[in-house]
C-alpha cells in the first residue's frame, strides 16, 4: 500500500500517518512500544497533529530517519526520551550543522544506522535496508519482516 499526503490518522491496527504540512510521517506501535519514523517538519504542527490521535512525543522511545533533511527531522527536538537512529553514511556530515546537536538539554541520543543492522525494541524488529535511488545514503526499515517504512 502507497500512502499520499492525507489527514492524520489511523492506517491500521498500530499504524498511524501523521501529516505535516509538506510531509509525513508514520508511527508504529505493539504493546506499549510506540516509534517513529522520521519526525515530521514544524514542531507545533507535529504537536498539533499527534494531538488528534492521542499521541504524546514522550511516549516514543527511538525515531528512525529517512534521510535527514528538514521535513523529515523538523519535529525530532519534540521527541525528548527518544534515541534517533540516522543512516550512518550521512550522520557526521548532516548533524554538525544541525542546531538541535549543539544544545541538548534532553535525553535523546543520536545514533548511527547502517544496511542490515537489525534493533529490537519491545516487541518490535527493525531492520534498516539501503534503498538506493531516492537520496544517497537514505535508509529504509522493515518493521517485524513485513512493513517496509521508506
Amino acid at each position: 500500500m502507497v500512502f499520499k499526503l492525507g489527514k492524520t490518522r489511523k492506517i491500521s491496527g498500530n499504524i498511524y500517518v501523521v501529516r505535516t504540512l509538506v510531509s509525513n510521517f508514520f508511527i508504529y506501535s505493539n504493546y506499549g512500544a510506540a516509534v517513529c519514523f522520521n519526525s515530521g517538519f514544524i514542531p507545533c504542527v507535529v504537536n498539533r497533529e499527534l494531538g488528534k490521535i492521542n499521541i504524546k512525543p514522550e511516549s516514543i522511545s527511538n525515531v528512525f530517519i529517512t534521510y535527514p533533511h528538514f521535513y523529515n527531522m523538523g519535529g525530532i527536538k519534540l521527541f525528548k526520551n527518544s534515541n534517533i537512529y540516522i543512516p550512518s553514511k550521512v550522520f557526521d556530515e548532516k548533524l554538525k550543522h544541525m542546531e538541535f546537536n549543539k544544545k541538548k538539554k534532553n535525553k535523546t541520543k543520536y545514533l548511527k544506522v547502517q544496511d542490515g543492522d537489525v534493533l529490537n525494541i519491545g516487541n518490535i524488529k527493525i531492520k534498516a535496508i539501503v534503498f538506493p535511488g531516492h537520496k544517497k545514503g537514505a535508509i529504509s526499515y522493515m518493521v517485524n519482516d513485513s512493513i517496509l517504512f521508506i
